[in-house]
C-alpha cells in the first residue's frame, strides 16, 4: 500500500501502517517536551499509544479472522492516526454473519479489559488512580484497560462506520430487506450525529468532528447500499462496452495523447497481435508524459495486469470486486476470449438509469 510501511501477515491477512503515524508520535514527544515532562513521561507515552494501536489492530483481527470462517477475505489491515481499517472484499450479506464479524471487534477490546483487570486486580491498584495524569509502569495498565473499554463502548454506538452501526443493521435485517434495514440505521446515526454536534458546540469541539464523521460515514452507507440493490439481477453482459479506443502496445505515447485530446475517453484497451494485454489511463498517460516524454513505448507505461472479470459475472460482485480492487476499469473475458470494456463510470451511469425508471 502507498505510503504504508508493511509490518508483516497473519493468516494471509498483510498489515501495513500509515507514515502519518510517525507525525502522531512526534507530536506526542513535542507536547510532553513543551509541557516540560521528563524523558520517560514522553517514553511512556508513546508506549502507551502503542499498546493502544495494537489492541485496534487486534480489534480488527477480531473482524478480519471472523469474516474468513464465513470464506471472506481480508486485502489488508492498516493502521491510521485515527483507529485502524480492515480492508474486506467484502461484507456479509447473511444477517447473522454481519453481526458476528460487526461483534468481532468491540467483543476483543472486551476481553482484553477484562485480562487487564484482573492484572490491575491483583497488582492491588487503586480505580482512582485513573484522576492522575502521570503515566508510568504502575498506571499503565490501568490506563490501557480503561482504553480498551472505552474503544468497545465507542465503537458499538449505533451509527456507521461504527460496528454498532453494522450490528443494529444486521438485525433489522433479520426482519426487513437490507436496503430498508441499512437506512433505518443510518437514519439513527445521523440523528446521534446531530446530537454529537450540538453538544460539542458547548461542551467539547472535538464531539463536533466526530458528529461530521458519522453523519457522513451514514450518508455514504446508505448511498452504497442503495446503488449496488439496483445492480442485483444483472450480469456484467448488461453493461460491457464493445465500442472503446484501442492502443498498440509499442506504439509512442503521442498515438495516445492524440486519442485522449480527440475524445472523451480516460482509459484504453491496450492490444499486441489483436489481443487485449493490458489498460491505460489517462493518469497513466500523465505520469508516463512526465517520467519519460512522449516517445516512449505505450508498453512501459500501461498497466499490464488489469483486472480481469467473466462476462457472465453478476454485476453487483463485479461492482464490489473493482471496489476492492481499487480500479476503474476491467477486462472482460467469455472464456478466455475478449469481449470488451467495464468501467465504473459505466455502473453508474446504469444505476442512476435504473433508479430514474423506478422512480
Amino acid at each position: 500500500m502507498k505510503f504504508s510501511l508493511y509490518l508483516g501477515k497473519y493468516k494471509g491477512i498483510k498489515v501495513f501502517i500509515h507514515w502519518t503515524f510517525s507525525i502522531l508520535l512526534l507530536w506526542i514527544i513535542i507536547a510532553n517536551a513543551r509541557s516540560g515532562l521528563a524523558l520517560d513521561d514522553s517514553i511512556w507515552s508513546v508506549i502507551f499509544i502503542l499498546s493502544i494501536f495494537f489492541c485496534v489492530l487486534l480489534h480488527e483481527f477480531g473482524h478480519a479472522l471472523t469474516a474468513q470462517k464465513y470464506g471472506i477475505q481480508t486485502k489488508d489491515i492498516i493502521l491510521l492516526p485515527i483507529g485502524g481499517l480492515a480492508r474486506l472484499e467484502k461484507l456479509p450479506e447473511d444477517p447473522r454473519q454481519e453481526l458476528y464479524v460487526a461483534l468481532a471487534g468491540p467483543m476483543v477490546n472486551i476481553v482484553i479489559f477484562f485480562l487487564l483487570s484482573i492484572v490491575v486486580y491483583l497488582g492491588g491498584l487503586e480505580i482512582d488512580r485513573l484522576e492522575e495524569t502521570h503515566l508510568d509502569k504502575s498506571t499503565i495498565v490501568l490506563y490501557l484497560a480503561s482504553a480498551n473499554l472505552l474503544l468497545a463502548v465507542f465503537n458499538m454506538l449505533p451509527a456507521f462506520p461504527m460496528d454498532g452501526g453494522r450490528v443494529l443493521r444486521a438485525l433489522l435485517s433479520i426482519r426487513m430487506d437490507r436496503v430498508r434495514a441499512t437506512q433505518i440505521a443510518g437514519s439513527i446515526g445521523q440523528l446521534l450525529a446531530i446530537g454529537f454536534v450540538f453538544f460539542g458546540l458547548f461542551y467539547n469541539p472535538i464531539l463536533v468532528f466526530i458528529g461530521i464523521f458519522i453523519f457522513l460515514g451514514a450518508q455514504a452507507e446508505v448511498s452504497h447500499t442503495t446503488q449496488t440493490s439496483f445492480l442485483k439481477g444483472f450480469y456484467v453482459a448488461d453493461v460491457v462496452m464493445s465500442n472503446f479506443p484501442i492502443v498498440a502496445f509499442d506504439a509512442p505515447l503521442s498515438k495516445a495523447i492524440e486519442k485522449l485530446l480527440d475524445g472523451q475517453s480516460t482509459h484504453f484497451v491496450v492490444v499486441k497481435d489483436d489481443m487485449a494485454v493490458g489498460t491505460l489511463s489517462r493518469d497513466d498517460i500523465i505520469k508516463g508524459l512526465q517520467a519519460h516524454g512522449d516517445q516512449v513505448a505505450i508498453e512501459a507505461v500501461a498497466n499490464k495486469t488489469p483486472l480481469r472479470l467473466e462476462l457472465h459475472l453478476p454485476l453487483e460482485e463485479a461492482f464490489k470486486k473493482m471496489a476492492s480492487e481499487n480500479t476503474k476499469v476491467a477486462l472482460i473475458f467469455e472464456q478466455n476470449h475478449f469481449m470488451g470494456l467495464l468501467d465504473q463510470e459505466n455502473i453508474s451511469e446504469f444505476i442512476m438509469v435504473k433508479n430514474a425508471i423506478t422512480k
